[in-house]
């Protein structure tokens, strides 16, 4: 595995506070708008797929989840909470080929470090079935940093994005910004990208 130790330490250590952060979060917009997006009954990926909540619903709207988290505490609340054993892998161990119908990102890729992002998204281009839709959430800034928790962030500005999914043969159909409070207590500003795989 090769996600970021320091930044799982956290999110294992913290597991009781971030629950209650995402139970006091308003309903995801954009999952709504990405379940509208593809077929019922779908495969879906829920990359970095954190305590379940967006794989609960998934369930709940007729599609198949696949979550996956790096952090071992994270698979365990997610699955008490989907009756689905969750699979502990990092994102450079997505292997599967033309098999996933969406991929749903939503601040995962943010902990992956710039020089290896291309290459991830090539993977999960590979792991789509044609034209798949594939969502994701970064947050807005420049260069590479740790959190005041430890947790390494890489920063990103849409039209940097915008060059890695042109190379990796994705259309992004919908942009989205906004501004939230996370773990740390700060307010960012993020931006989220639906995409469309090209062939």
């Amino acid at each position: 595995m090769s996600a970021d130790q320091k930044t799982l330490d956290v999110y294992d250590r913290y597991i009781s506070d971030y629950e209650k952060l995402i139970s006091k979060e308003l309903k995801d917009t954009n999952l709504d708008i990405f379940m509208k997006m593809i077929k019922r009954d779908g495969k879906v990926l829920d990359l970095g797929c954190g305590t379940g909540t967006a794989s609960l619903e998934l369930l709940k709207n007729g599609f198949a989840p696949f979550p996956i988290d790096a952090s071992l505490e994270m698979t365990k609340v997610a699955e008490a909470l989907l009756e689905i054993k969750p699979r502990q892998i990092s994102f450079d161990e997505i292997d599967e080929h033309d098999f996933y119908d969406a991929i749903w990102a939503n601040f995962s890729l943010l902990h992956v470090k710039k020089n290896k992002f291309g290459d991830i998204l090539k993977q999960l281009f590979f792991a789509l079935k044609k034209e798949g839709i594939f969502f994701f959430s970064l947050k807005r800034g420049t260069g590479e940093s740790r959190d005041k928790l430890g947790r390494f962030y890489s920063y990103y500005e849409k039209g940097e994005v915008q060059k890695f999914l042109e190379k990796a043969n994705f259309q992004t159909t919908n942009y989205v910004e906004g501004r939230s409070k996370g773990l740390a207590g700060d307010e960012e500003l993020w931006m989220g990208f639906f995409c469309k795989k090209m062939i």
